[in-house]
């Protein structure tokens, strides 16, 4: 297990995701959405602030709306918008861990057993490294879409309030010791029949099973995942 883990978290420390988009403000002009001083403001807005992505200052100041800035999202990558409330059940909340949710900003949305295929939601863009280790751990192909901020917002709220106790999450792990030593007791307290981990973006996630009763143990190296804050 400590083989295992270091080797995870020496990989996902300094992991990061390489994406290539036509830039959200080029989008909405050439769709008449969004004039050039419009743009323009909004990016000196951005750098005077140093914080937020531009679509959160373009509704924030009014050029464009929350629908407008999501449907160039979806067009920036390839994926279809969702317009309806997303509300994930219990069950779909039991194959990720909450902390994981929120970090990638995502959301269960169904399962097929059948195929294998895991629909997911995302707000600020897809993360597909996030989509690979999901694919590894879970044995499952993965579709992505879109739907608001707002709406991710509301869903995430209402997830967190449903998440259940075995979804644990450790801040600032300091080695791979440190994490198999954890690992393990909890694989001995639950009985685990499988222990599989994966690493994605500062983030160690182990899955534990034990028949129908799962457990997620996150560790979240010091700092964090750094929200990317790129001109979007």
């Amino acid at each position: 297990m400590r083989e295992c883990l270091d080797r995870i978290s020496r990989r996902v420390v300094s992991a990061a995701a390489v994406r290539h988009r036509i830039p959200l403000g080029l989008l909405l002009l050439s769709r008449g959405q969004l004039s050039n001083r419009q743009l323009r403001s909004a990016l000196q807005a951005q750098q005077d602030c140093g914080r937020h992505r531009l679509g959160e200052w373009l509704a924030k100041l009014g050029y464009a709306t929350e629908q407008q800035v999501t449907a160039a999202l979806g067009a920036q990558w390839a994926c279809p918008v969702l317009t309806s409330e997303v509300s994930p059940d219990r069950l779909m909340l039991r194959l990720l861990p909450f902390r994981w949710l929120e970090t990638f900003r995502m959301l269960p949305l169904q399962f097929v057993p059948s195929t294998r295929m895991f629909y997911l939601a995302f707000s600020e863009g897809v993360d597909y490294p996030a989509l690979n280790a999901i694919e590894e751990m879970l044995d499952c192909r993965t579709e992505a879409c879109l739907v608001s901020g707002s709406a991710m917002d509301h869903a995430l709220e209402h997830s967190g309030r449903q998440r259940g106790p075995g979804d644990l999450l450790f801040e600032g792990w300091r080695n791979a010791a440190e994490m198999a030593h954890i690992t393990c007791g909890y694989a001995l307290k639950l009985g685990a029949k499988e222990v599989r981990a994966v690493g994605c973006g500062g983030h160690v996630w182990v899955r534990l099973s034990a028949g129908r009763d799962v457990a997620h143990l996150l560790f979240r190296a010091a700092g964090g995942r750094e929200k990317d804050e790129s001109r979007r």
